[in-house]
C-alpha cells in the first residue's frame, strides 16, 4: 500500500531538517556576506551563492548527534598575480581577524570551513570568475594541489530543478531525501550526496512530465519508480564507470568509489528496490506497514500495528520462557537471570542486521548501563544485565572496548537493536525489535515503560564501508 500519510510524517518527523535550524543557517551565512566585503581579504566580491544539499533542497537531519554541513560559493573577481592557494589563506587571515569567527575558522581543500560546534559547519569557498587565462568561467581554488578547477554548481542546481519540476508535486527532492535518510539509518551502502542526487536525477527525462500523472501521482509511487529506474541502471552496468557532473563533463563524481564500494551500492539497490515492490505492492495495511519498516526503520508509522506479529503470536505475544510461570518476569524471579540464555532471539518482529559482518579488524563490544529517575537525572546506580527493574525509570546504555574505552569515534556508527517482549509492550505497540542510532555518540537511552524481558544490543558499524566490526552480547532488562 501507498500509506501517504504515513510518508509525510516520517519526512516530517525524521527526514527532513527543522525550520529553526534552516532559520539559524541563514542567519550565519546572512552575517557571513555582511563581515566578508568589509574585511581585509582582497579580491573584489561580486556576490553569494549557496551550493551543495542546501542549494538543491535535499538537505536532511544529520544522524545521531553529528552537525550537518552547508556550502555558499563567494564569486570574486581575480585578483593579478595570486594563485589559487593565496585566495583560501587569505580568506582565512581574513575570518581570523575577527572576533567572531577566530575560533571557528578551519583551512580546507577548497574552502574556509567555519565550525559551529554542536551545530552545523558552513564551508565558504571562493569561486573566481572570468580569470585571465582560465578553463572556464568559473573556478573554484584547489588549495593542496595550488591549482584552479572549473566549477559549475548553480548550472548543476538548476540541472537538479529542472528535473524536480518534470516529475512534479517536489517528489524527487522528497525521494532523495529518503534515499539519504535510508543510507544514513542503514548505514549498508557509501554513496556521497552529490553521486547519489545525480544518480536519481539523470533517470527522470523530460518525457516523465506528459506522465506524471501515472508515474509519480504521489511520493510512495514516486519512490518505487525511481528507485526502479535505478536499480535497472545498474543492474546493466557490474563495474564501476564514469558518473560524471551532468553540466561539467570533465568533473567525474565516481572519485570517492571503487569498485567494491560500487558493487556494494548496486548489491543494497537490488535489495532495497524489491522490499519497495513488496511493500507497495501489499494489500494488506498492516502487513505493508511491517514492510515498509523493513525499508525504513521503526520510526516509519511508529506505533501502527505490526500484523505479521499478530498473526504469528495469534493475537499474543509468544512466551519467551517457561510456560509453567504465569510470566517471563516470574521465570526470572524462581530460577534467577541465567535462564535469560534460553530466550530466543527468533521472535516474528526482530528484524536481523542488513549490514555484513567481518572478522577483519573487530572491536570487542561491551554494553554498561546505569539507572536514572529522570532523564537528566543523576544516575542512581550501575545496573548489569538480567537486573529486575520497577518501571518509570530511565536506563543509559553505554558502549565501550574490551578494555574500557568509550566507543564514540568519528570512524564508526553505533547501531542498537531495541527489543521489547510480553503484553504491555504488545498492547502499546511497542515490541519494537529494529536498529536506532544513538542520541549522543556510544550512547542511547531507553525507559522503563513496559512489564516483562527486553533486551538492548548494540553494533559497531565502519563509515568508510558500511560493515559490521563488532557487536555486544543481548544487555537484558527486566521489568516488574
Amino acid at each position: 500500500m501507498k500509506l501517504v500519510a504515513e510518508f509525510k510524517k516520517i519526512l516530517d518527523e525524521e527526514v527532513n531538517l527543522n525550520k529553526t535550524r534552516i532559520g539559524t543557517l541563514t542567519d550565519r551565512v546572512k552575517a557571513i556576506q555582511d563581515f566578508l566585503p568589509g574585511a581585509n581579504w582582497g579580491p573584489r566580491i561580486s556576490r553569494f551563492s549557496p551550493q551543495g544539499s542546501w542549494a538543491h533542497k535535499t538537505i536532511i537531519k544529520p544522524p545521531g548527534e553529528q552537525g550537518f554541513d552547508a556550502d555558499v560559493l563567494v564569486f570574486v573577481q581575480p585578483v593579478p598575480g595570486w594563485r589559487p592557494e593565496d585566495y583560501i589563506l587569505k580568506l582565512k587571515e581574513a575570518f581570523r581577524g575577527s572576533g567572531t569567527y577566530l575560533d571557528k575558522a578551519g583551512l580546507h581543500t577548497r574552502c574556509v570551513r567555519l565550525e559551529y560546534v554542536g551545530d552545523f559547519e558552513i564551508d565558504v569557498v571562493p569561486c573566481i570568475v572570468n580569470r585571465p587565462g582560465g578553463t572556464s568561467q568559473f573556478e573554484v581554488c584547489n588549495r593542496t594541489d595550488n591549482r584552479f578547477e572549473p566549477t559549475e554548481g548553480e548550472a548543476y542546481t538548476r540541472w537538479l530543478a529542472q528535473r524536480n519540476d518534470w516529475v512534479g508535486g517536489d517528489y524527487l527532492r522528497e525521494v532523495t531525501r529518503l534515499m539519504k535518510y535510508l543510507r544514513d539509518i542503514k548505514i549498508t551502502f557509501s554513496c556521497k550526496s552529490v553521486l547519489l542526487t545525480t544518480l536519481m536525477g539523470e533517470r527522470i527525462t523530460e518525457m516523465d512530465a506528459y506522465n506524471r500523472a501515472v508515474l509519480f501521482p504521489d511520493l510512495p509511487t514516486a519512490l518505487k519508480t525511481i528507485v526502479g529506474r535505478l536499480h535497472d541502471y545498474l543492474q546493466l552496468r557490474p563495474m564501476l564507470h564514469d558518473i560524471c557532473n551532468p553540466v561539467l563533463p570533465q568533473e567525474n563524481f565516481n572519485r570517492h568509489w571503487d569498485q567494491e564500494k560500487y558493487s556494494n551500492f548496486r548489491d543494497m539497490i537490488h535489495k532495497y528496490r524489491t522490499w519497495i515492490d513488496e511493500a507497495y505492492d501489499e494489500p494488506n495495511q498492516a502487513k505493508s506497514v511491517s514492510k515498509w519498516q523493513r525499508v525504513f526503520g521503526d520510526e516509519f508509522a511508529k506505533g501502527t500495528e505490526n500484523a505479521y506479529v499478530v498473526e504469528a503470536a495469534n493475537a499474543r505475544p509468544p512466551l519467551v520462557l517457561a510456560p509453567r510461570f504465569q510470566d517471563a518476569v516470574a521465570a526470572v524471579h524462581f530460577l534467577g537471570r541465567g535462564i535469560l540464555a534460553q530466550v530466543s532471539r527468533a521472535l516474528p518482529w526482530v528484524q536481523s542486521p542488513s549490514w555484513v559482518d567481518v572478522q577483519q579488524g573487530r572491536i570487542p563490544v561491551e554494553v554498561r548501563a546505569t539507572l536514572h529517575d529522570c532523564k537528566n537525572g543523576p544516575a542512581i546506580r550501575t545496573i548489569g544485565s538480567g537486573d529486575i527493574l520497577p518501571k518509570g525509570k530511565d536506563i543509559l546504555f553505554q558502549a565501550f572496548t574490551g578494555n574500557g574505552m568509550p566507543l564514540s569515534g568519528r570512524d564508526y556508527q553505533m547501531q542498537w537493536q531495541v527489543v521489547n517482549t510480553e503484553h504491555d509492550a504488545y498492547h502499546a505497540r511497542q515490541l519494537r525489535g529494529g536498529f536506532y542510532k544513538s542520541d549522543k555518540p556510544g550512547k542511547r537511552r531507553e525507559s522503563t515503560q513496559y512489564h516483562g524481558i527486553h533486551w538492548v544490543e548494540a553494533f559497531v558499524v565502519r563509515q568508510r564501508d558500511r560493515k559490521c566490526i563488532g557487536h555486544s552480547d543481548r544487555f537484558f532488562i527486566v521489568i516488574e
